[in-house]
């Protein structure tokens, strides 16, 4: 892959994908039996292509691949992988990836050597950014390991799989034997290992903090500086592909020099991302709508990088909760909900929201007892006027103190239960 592209205007970003596009469609979507329908007198009809979803993906998953695997080996390859914890699952060469996501909805993935080696360049040029000359040794949280992550290790880095799903005493045992230059992991892990070195459980100085796979709250992000007081980079990763990287200035940057971002506009700078990857050949990711809500930038990041900036992650659509207000539905999205808690209490702590309906929300801490009664009438307090604020009235609140989560499962802080 040639490494970042530089660009002076939106129109030279769209020029270029416009090219790459066209190839992409003749030596890539040609061999696909699903998207060769599209082809009018040996020209790729991008207009009449559907947008899909995850659904459509999986449903024509043995037509959209364009090597002939069948999705029920595919899976069985992946769900054995999953089941032994051993992870170098191929099929003639290609890697097969599982993702259940934060949707739990089971997804899978292709990648072939060429790809791999591709994503590894990726992954060192823009985020590790090696030194010559010095050795870096990198702790990679992971649910699952697989040789498309393990591609990254090279003679200036020194790679190590921390498995997601062991007790996390026993990671930061690790952790702390092993001394890492650069910590990539999950935000919800992240915390978990700030809190281990507040508690001086563990002693690391690590020059590098990446965080990838959760949406990362304001709030959970200056924690863990306060503990890693260290550069730091926000992944914006899915199964369908690496889709941004933090810059200097803390800006997510769209990867639009190898994936063209459409949008389904939501409201003002809001949208879905809707995404066609003109770099993956074995199994096409194209007009692919993801659930993110992103927010656009409003003005051009200090770095001065012409590809799309994005102001945040808001989270998942069924991450954002819906009221029944005076006009309608009412949504408030899980951004607006984790600041006011953020602000209203100086207690760190660990939660989750979930809306059962219209009328109920749920939360649930890891606060202790004596603390317990307090907290939940400041944020009862903090809800109620932000519901009120947005036209909504007679919710009822439960309490809980007992925070479940399922080791190695994304976490998710706000969730809306009901269709």
């Amino acid at each position: 892959m040639k490494f970042r592209q530089k660009f002076g205007s939106r129109a030279a970003i769209e020029s270029f994908q416009k090219k790459k596009l066209n190839s992409f469609a003749d030596e890539v979507l040609s061999r696909s039996s699903y998207y060769q329908k599209y082809f009018v007198n040996e020209v790729f009809q991008w207009e009449k292509v559907p947008v899909i979803s995850k659904t459509e993906f999986m449903d024509h998953f043995d037509e959209m691949n364009t090597v002939g695997l069948k999705k029920e080996m595919a899976m069985k390859v992946a769900i054995d992988a999953e089941k032994s914890r051993e992870f170098e699952s191929t099929i003639d060469g290609i890697t097969v990836g599982l993702s259940t996501g934060t949707s739990g909805s089971r997804g899978l993935f292709l990648v072939s050597e060429n790809e791999r080696a591709l994503w590894a360049a990726l992954v060192i040029e823009r985020i590790v950014k090696p030194q010559l000359f010095k050795k870096k040794k990198v702790a990679f949280f992971l649910r699952a390991n697989s040789n498309l992550y393990s591609s990254v290790e090279s003679s200036l880095l020194e790679f190590r799989y921390f498995d997601i799903f062991q007790p996390i005493e026993k990671l930061i045992v690790e952790l702390q034997a092993f001394q890492p230059d650069i910590i990539a992991a999950q935000p919800s892990i992240l915390i978990d290992l700030a809190e281990a070195q507040q508690q001086k459980k563990i002693d690391v100085s690590p020059e590098q903090i990446i965080s990838f796979a959760e949406v990362l709250h304001e709030d959970d992000k200056k924690r863990i500086q306060s503990q890693f007081p260290c550069r730091f980079t926000e992944v914006y990763q899915c199964t369908e592909g690496m889709l941004g990287i933090s810059c200097e200035h803390g800006t997510i940057h769209l990867n639009e020099d190898f994936i063209q971002f459409e949008r389904e506009v939501i409201g003002e700078r809001m949208f879905y991302p809707i995404i066609t990857d003109f770099t993956r050949s074995t199994q096409p990711v194209v007009k692919y709508k993801l659930n993110d809500v992103l927010v656009e930038k409003e003005t051009l990041c200090l770095c001065g990088s012409k590809l799309l900036g994005i102001e945040k992650i808001l989270g998942r659509d069924d991450d954002v909760l819906e009221f029944i207000g005076k006009n309608g539905i009412v949504k408030i999205y899980p951004d607006l909900i984790s600041r006011r808690i953020a602000l209203a209490t100086e207690t760190h702590f660990k939660y989750q929201i979930r809306q059962k309906d219209y009328q109920t929300l749920e939360l649930f801490s890891d606060i202790r007892n004596e603390e317990f009664e307090k907290l939940n009438g400041i944020l009862k307090t903090e809800l109620e006027k932000l519901l009120k604020e947005q036209g909504v009235s007679e919710v009822s609140f439960k309490f809980n103190n007992h925070l479940v989560h399922v080791q190695g499962n994304k976490n998710r802080r706000i969730i809306k239960e009901f269709a």
